[in-house]
């Protein structure tokens, strides 16, 4: 579980540092629109993130081989941290741009995607702290399961000799 924490004490930090990054270039308030494909990006840090953590598992845990549900169950383990650690995410984006809010709902509402009490009920620091909390266990699980099946070893009769290296799809 070490393994784990510490991973997803890095994964928090990236979303932190990903939200400085945004309000620097604007997408917290003057290039809102931008926002949208910026945020999406966060996926290719966050899934090289599961990757390496589960990778670190199989090599210094494991010795090398691991089955696709010990890797499954590393990246559970990581999904319950980075969710619990979730919510630090929209806390420390209301605190560096406390506006963030307002002009996410004047943009919505003035460029016609809601009304403006639909808005006014999504974006909340609260409506936020729950969608990260059930994006967070829904994008882990995927990201657990896809990780799994290329990072799984090839248990096979030559390779249930420790001696030998097991061949996967990310150390053949």
């Amino acid at each position: 579980m070490k393994t784990e924490l510490k991973w997803a004490v890095v994964h928090v930090i990236l979303t932190m540092v990903w939200s400085l990054l945004g309000k620097g270039l604007g997408f917290h308030d003057a290039n809102l629109a931008g926002g949208v494909i910026f945020n999406t990006l966060i996926i290719i840090p966050s899934v090289t993130l599961y990757a390496l953590s589960m990778r670190e598992k199989k090599l210094k845990y494991y010795g090398g081989q691991i089955s696709y549900k010990q890797a499954f169950m590393s990246g559970l383990v990581l999904t319950v941290f980075v969710t619990i650690g979730g919510p630090a995410y929209p806390v420390f984006t209301n605190m560096i741009s406390p506006d963030f809010f307002d002009n996410s709902i004047r943009f919505v509402v003035t460029s016609h995607q809601m009304s403006e009490a639909d808005a006014v009920k999504q974006f909340t620091l609260s409506s936020f702290i729950i969608q990260g909390i059930f994006g967070s266990i829904l994008f882990g699980l995927v990201y657990s399961a896809v990780i799994s099946l290329f990072l799984k070893s090839a248990f096979t009769k030559a390779s249930a000799d420790r001696s030998k290296k097991p061949k996967t799809l990310l150390n053949t």
